[in-house]
C-alpha cells in the first residue's frame, strides 16, 4: 500500500514526490496532535474502527485504550457471533490495561443491536455493563431490539438501577424489571424508548424509578408499553425534574404530573379531561399533542389548565383539528404572562378535515406572537392592548380548483383574521390562493382588513409579482411595507 504523499513506481519502489507534494512528514499532521487530542477525535469512531489504529506505529498502539467512549454495533457485522466475540475481545483488552495505564477510563458504554441481540446471550450483556459500572461509566445508552421471531426482550440488569456515578441513561427496546431497589443518585437524564415494564405496568414502575432518582432533570418517554391500564391515570411526582417528553399513543389515559421546578412539558395523546398540572407552578413552555378524537370534551378543561400555569409563556398546541368538541365549538386560552401561542396542524397536510377550528384569546396582555398552521377552515378572536406578529401557514392537501367555494372560503378566513397585527406573515402553496376572482370582490368590498405590514411565502413562484401585488393591495390597501419571498415590494 504506497504512503500518502508517494506514489509506487513500476518496481514498487517510492517514486519522487511531485512538484508542490509535502512530506511525509509534513503530510502525517494527525500524529503531531497530542494524545489528548487524538483520543477525543478518536472518541466519535465506533470502537472498532478505533482500535484499528493500533496497528499504524508504535505510538498508536495503545492510544485507543485512552478513548473514554466504547461504542459498539451490529450494522457491520454479518455473524452475532462476530460481534459477541469482538466486543469480548475489547473489554478484556481495556480491562488489562487499566490496571497499568495511568489516566485510562471509561464514561460512556453505548451498545446497538438491531438484529444481533440474542436471548440466550443475556448474561453477556450483563458482564459487559457489570463492567462499564465497575469502572464508573457515567453514560449508557442501550438499543437492543429482539428478532420479530424471539419474544424475548431484555431485561436490564439489577447492577444498573445502582450505578451511582451515572448520569445519563438511555434506553430502547428492553424490559423494565422494577422489582429490586433503584439508587442512581446522579442520574440527570432518562430517556425510555419502545420499552417493556412488568405486571405492574410503567405507571408504577416509572413511579419507583423517579423515587430512586433524587437528582433526575430531563425525563423522555417514547412509545413505551403498558404506560398505564385502562381508566387509571398515569401520575409523576419528582421535585427535580426539570423536562419531560412523553409520546402516548397505546393508551390513552389522564395524566397528573406533580414537579415543583418542572419548566418545559411536552405531552402526546393524553386526555386532558380529570388531568392535573396543578402542582407544576415554574411551567414556561407548554407543548400538547392531540391524539385522534380523545382529549377533550369541554374546552374550558383545556383552558383551566393553562389558566393555572402562572409563569407560562410559550403554548404550542398540536393536531387540535383531531378533537371533536361535544359541548362547545371553540377553545379558549388565557394566561397573564403567555407571550409565543403556536396552533399547528401539521398531520394537516396529508390528512383532510372539514371541520372548523375557533380559537378565542382572552385574558392575555402579553401575548407577542401567534402562529397558525392547518386549512383555511380557521377563525380567530382576540383581546389583547398588543399589536402581534402573526404567521399562517397554510395547508389543504385537497385538489384545488380555485373555483368560487375556495375564494369565498379564503375571504371569509382573511376576514376572521381582522385582528390587531403588527406584522403578518402568509405562507401558501400559489400566488392564485390568494387572486381572487372579480365576482367575489363585487360581493366583498375592499379593505378586507387593515393590515400595515405584510410577508408573503409561496411555494412555487408566482408567475407574476405585480398581479399578486394588487391582489393583496385590495385585501389591505393600508399596507405600509410588503415582501414576497423575502423581495421588498413596498
Amino acid at each position: 500500500m504506497a504512503v500518502k504523499g508517494w506514489e509506487k513506481n513500476s518496481r514498487g519502489r517510492p517514486a519522487k514526490k511531485r512538484a508542490g507534494m509535502t512530506s511525509m512528514a509534513e503530510e502525517d499532521r494527525i500524529s503531531k496532535l497530542p494524545d489528548a487530542v487524538i483520543t477525543h477525535i478518536l472518541s466519535f469512531l465506533p470502537t472498532d474502527e478505533a482500535s484499528q489504529t493500533c496497528i499504524l506505529s508504535k505510538r498508536w498502539k495503545l492510544i485507543w485504550h485512552f478513548v473514554p467512549i466504547l461504542s459498539f454495533s451490529d450494522a457491520d457485522y454479518l455473524s452475532p457471533l462476530d460481534l459477541y466475540q469482538f466486543v469480548d475481545d475489547c473489554l478484556e483488552h481495556r480491562k488489562r490495561g487499566m490496571y497499568y495505564m495511568v489516566g485510562s477510563v471509561i464514561t460512556s458504554f453505548k451498545l446497538e443491536m438491531n438484529y444481533c441481540y440474542q436471548a440466550s446471550k443475556a448474561y453477556v450483556v450483563d458482564k459487559w455493563l457489570a463492567f462499564a459500572v465497575q469502572n464508573k461509566v457515567k453514560e449508557i445508552n442501550l438499543r437492543l431490539n429482539s428478532s420479530p421471531l424471539d419474544n424475548y426482550h431484555y431485561w436490564l440488569s439489577e447492577t444498573v438501577f445502582i450505578a451511582r456515578d451515572l448520569t445519563i441513561l438511555q434506553l430502547e427496546g428492553l424490559d423494565l424489571g422494577t422489582n429490586s431497589s433503584i439508587k442512581l443518585p446522579a442520574l440527570k437524564t432518562l430517556s425510555l424508548n419502545s420499552c417493556y415494564f412488568d405486571d405492574d405496568g410503567l405507571g408504577d414502575g416509572l413511579f419507583k424509578i423517579l423515587l430512586g432518582c433524587p437528582s433526575l432533570e430531563k425525563l423522555l418517554i417514547h412509545s413505551c408499553l403498558n404506560l398505564c391500564s385502562a381508566g387509571d391515570q398515569l401520575r409523576l411526582r419528582s421535585s427535580s425534574l426539570k423536562f419531560i417528553k412523553i409520546d402516548n399513543f397505546e393508551n390513552v389515559v389522564p395524566i397528573r404530573v406533580e414537579a415543583i421546578n418542572l419548566e418545559s412539558l411536552e405531552l402526546s395523546g393524553f386526555i386532558f379531561e380529570n388531568s392535573s398540572l396543578s402542582a407544576c407552578k415554574a411551567i414556561r413552555n407548554l407543548t400538547l399533542t392531540f391524539y385522534e378524537d380523545k382529549g377533550i370534551e369541554d374546552g374550558s378543561s383545556l383552558d383551566h389548565i393553562i389558566s393555572n400555569l402562572p409563569l407560562l409563556e410559550n403554548l404550542t398546541l398540536k393536531d387540535c383539528y383531531k378533537l371533536k368538541l361535544e359541548h362547545c365549538e371553540y377553545i379558549k386560552i388565557s394566561n397573564q404572562l403567555l407571550k409565543s401561542f403556536n396552533l399547528k396542524n401539521e398531520d394537516a397536510k396529508y390528512e383532510s378535515y372539514d371541520h372548523g377550528m375557533n380559537v378565542i384569546i382572552e385574558s392575555a396582555p402579553k401575548l407577542e406572537s401567534f402562529c397558525y398552521e392547518g386549512n383555511i377552515n380557521f377563525s380567530i378572536a382576540m383581546e389583547s392592548s398588543n399589536l402581534l406578529n402573526g404567521k399562517f401557514v397554510i395547508h389543504d392537501h385537497r385538489e384545488k380548483n380555485y373555483d368560487s367555494n375556495w375564494f369565498n372560503s379564503m375571504m371569509i378566513f382573511l376576514l376572521n383574521l381582522n385582528c390587531p397585527w403588527n406584522i403578518v406573515t402568509l405562507h401558501v402553496y400559489s400566488d392564485k390562493d390568494l387572486m381572487l376572482s372579480e365576482n367575489l370582490k363585487r360581493l366583498y368590498r375592499s379593505p378586507l382588513l387593515k393590515w400595515k405590514h405584510l410577508r408573503v411565502i409561496t411555494d412555487c413562484k408566482p408567475k407574476t409579482e405585480s398581479d399578486l401585488k394588487d391582489a393583496l393591495m385590495w385585501i389591505s390597501p393600508s399596507l405600509e411595507t410588503l415582501s414576497i419571498n423575502e423581495k421588498i415590494i413596498l
